[in-house]
């Protein structure tokens, strides 16, 4: 019987950027399937400077659907690491408890990858 199963490599390259980045991606796919089920959890991240949502349903499952398309990215990114503005510019969302997590997963992402890309890639 295992004869016939796939043969799965769950073991990470070195480092805990590739850990980070599978933490990441299936925090994005628990996002996405939230934002599937419960579309008003969207209101939080994009509500305007006045506090008047701006979501609709179709543009939450939307949003879910990137998310599970960038998840993918991350998590296949995570196991093959080796291989090669709202807010600021046009002030269209406020900084709030929904804007400050991704913020600060991106930021912390973007510097793990820039810090860490000699490590993997040369």
């Amino acid at each position: 019987m295992n004869d016939l199963l796939p043969q799965v490599n769950f073991n990470f390259p070195q480092g805990t950027l590739p850990k980070w980045l599978l933490l990441v991606g299936a925090t994005a796919v628990l996002n996405a399937i939230q934002n599937i089920f419960q579309p008003s959890f969207s209101t939080k991240v994009y509500s305007s400077a006045k506090g008047v949502a701006q979501v609709t349903p179709l543009s939450a499952r939307m949003f879910a659907v990137w998310n599970l398309t960038s998840a993918m990215v991350r998590i296949y990114a995570a196991y093959h690491i080796y291989e090669e503005a709202e807010t600021l510019i046009f002030r269209t969302t406020k900084i709030g408890a929904g804007i400050v997590s991704p913020l600060i997963v991106a930021s912390t992402s973007l510097y793990a990858m820039i810090a860490q890309y000699k490590f993997y890639i040369a």
